[in-house]
């Protein structure tokens, strides 16, 4: 084999690899959406719902895609919704998704599964994704529902 050919060979295994990684977050990148939004709407009820769904997608991302780092970070996000889904306490809830978000933000920058904006609350100093632009903070709900800024849009 020439080594155009194996250089060709060797990107398209690396691009289908990409490919399916951001495939098998997607569906973990919608259950984190709704964890957001229900703190957005301080529902402790509806968070830890939206939570459970996020530990399952969680769990059926497949791993051998993922880089070494990328699997920890995995596992850090899982074991943070896993939190958030055994309790209705909005306040212990907003704790954990500040952990979750940042190992979310690092899988979402590694799989882009879909375009998503990082936002930031500077009262809280923590990020969170967002599928839009317009700022909903999942830290203070209604309280200080616009405050904070968009960051970053991962494509």
């Amino acid at each position: 084999m020439n080594t155009n050919r194996l250089f060709l060979l060797i990107l398209g295994l690396f691009l289908f690899s990409v490919a399916a990684s951001a495939q098998s977050t997607a569906p973990a990148l919608k259950a984190y959406y709704g964890v957001k939004n229900a703190l957005v709407a301080t529902d402790g009820t509806k968070a830890k719902t939206q939570a459970t769904t996020l530990v399952n997608a969680l769990g059926k991302v497949p791993v051998a895609t993922l880089r070494a780092t990328d699997k920890k970070v995995l596992a850090s996000a899982r074991t943070s919704a896993l939190i958030i889904s055994k309790t209705v306490d909005v306040a212990a809830q907003r704790t954990a998704f500040k952990v979750l978000s940042t190992n979310m933000i690092a899988l979402a920058k590694a799989t882009k599964p879909a375009k998503t904006y990082v936002q930031y609350c500077p009262m809280v100093k923590a990020s969170w994704l967002s599928e839009s632009r317009n700022v909903k903070n999942p830290y203070y709900g209604n309280d200080m529902l616009t405050c904070g800024s968009t960051r970053e849009v991962i494509e």
